[in-house]
């Protein structure tokens, strides 16, 4: 399936980021949820300043960790499919 995700191209560009761009959103191909898994859809992300941090090159991290979602796949366990969830 093909996904729309912000990729880190590179860290530790100089600021302002606006025009250093060291993240690009990019379409990339993704497998299916397999057994045990589930299908996150990301309605809506943002960045703080943790985020920050690993774009400086400061520290290891997922980026991108707050954000609402729409679960929906096989397999989820307690999760019904297409509920929303506020991301934490």
């Amino acid at each position: 399936m093909k996904i729309k995700a912000a990729v880190l191209d590179e860290m530790g560009l100089a600021r302002p980021y606006g025009k250093t761009r060291p993240l690009d959103v990019q379409i990339l191909d993704l497998e299916g949820p397999g057994p045990g898994e589930v299908l996150v859809k990301m309605a809506a992300a943002g960045l703080c300043h943790s985020d920050l941090s690993v774009i400086e090159g400061n520290r290891p991290h997922l980026v991108g960790f707050g954000a609402l979602q729409t679960r929906a796949g096989r397999d989820g366990g307690n999760i019904r499919p297409y509920c929303r969830q506020p991301g934490r």
